[in-house]
């Protein structure tokens, strides 16, 4: 094999192992991640009654304690809530009627420099129909 053809065979070899480290990192650089949140409870775009909404949220390893903010409509509901080093949970009511917008929030630190931080955010739309037979007088 000529040294051509070792060149040609070894650039290639680094293109490709570049290109795999490209698409690793760039799955783990922010905002895109590490995935800091997820939100298993209420479905995006949940109709709501009354009785309020049932909110639980985990936080995963990467993100920074104390740092999960839970809004409603603007308005920062965190304190209505249980929270831990892994999450939340809690009942919220009070929502208005139609469409309301529940925003959570927490930052996290990057995995290979942990001295950088990142904010993350999910916001699910949610909608409160009360009863039509509501007295309302």
């Amino acid at each position: 094999m000529g040294i051509r053809a070792r060149v040609r065979r070894w650039t290639s070899v680094a293109m490709a192992g570049a290109g795999l480290a490209a698409i690793v990192l760039a799955a783990s650089l922010p905002p895109r991640g590490p995935i800091l949140i997820e939100v298993l409870s209420p479905a995006p775009g949940a109709t709501i009654d009354l009785h309020g909404v049932e909110l639980l949220v985990r936080v995963r390893e990467h993100a920074i304690a104390g740092t999960l903010r839970v809004l409603l409509n603007g308005a920062d509901v965190t304190d209505l809530l249980e929270t831990g080093e892994n999450g939340a949970y809690g009942k919220l009511f009070d929502l208005l009627p139609g469409p309301n917008v529940l925003r959570v929030e927490v930052s996290g630190r990057v995995p290979w420099a942990p001295e950088r931080r990142f904010e993350q955010a999910r916001e699910l739309l949610l909608r409160m129909r009360p009863p039509l037979d509501l007295d309302r007088g």
